[in-house]
């Protein structure tokens, strides 16, 4: 990315995710209110986490956990949070770097966040439809303009989709 461009996508997924940091926080310093519990899906193959051996075998690309009842030691930074949580009744501590988060819900509330790789959210692979095309997708949506756009990512109006009466 150039210095004269703002890639708005890595900013969403960095305000997501101290939506998600302060979430963590409120539940470190005053537990979890009433129903509330999170789910957290990770990586575990990304290089800010640190599992045990079994838990990583068990779970080679990404696990779910969940902090609700009994969690102990939970303890967020600028880069992730720890936390101790037991699998088949042992203590286990686990880092996890925010970049390796892919999903943080909270079922209690019906909120849930889902994240974005850095690959993702990079400009490079963010187009967005000129007003030409954005026309023409409106006028004939069975043009082929609209499909080669869908097939690139491009966004596309939905009015091409839409009935027209």
């Amino acid at each position: 990315m150039s210095a004269s461009e703002i890639n708005y996508g890595e900013l969403m997924q960095v305000a997501l995710k101290g939506v998600m940091r302060s979430a963590l926080n409120i539940a470190a310093t005053d537990g979890l209110p009433d129903r509330h519990h999170f789910y957290i899906t990770f990586r575990t193959e990304h290089p800010g986490v640190v599992i045990a051996d079994h838990l990583k075998a068990q779970y080679a690309d990404e696990m779910t956990i969940v902090l609700q009842h009994q969690f102990d030691a939970l303890e967020i930074d600028e880069e992730g949070f720890s936390v101790t949580l037991r699998f088949n009744r042992r203590p286990e501590r686990l880092e996890i770097a925010f970049d390796a988060v892919t999903a943080f819900v909270d079922p209690a509330v019906n909120f849930a966040l889902h994240f974005q790789s850095q690959e993702e959210t990079e400009p490079e692979n963010a187009t967005a439809t000129t007003k030409q095309q954005q026309d023409k997708s409106e006028t004939d949506p069975d043009s082929q303009e609209t499909g080669e756009a869908a097939e690139k990512g491009t966004v596309i109006s939905l009015d091409a989709f839409r009935n027209k009466k």
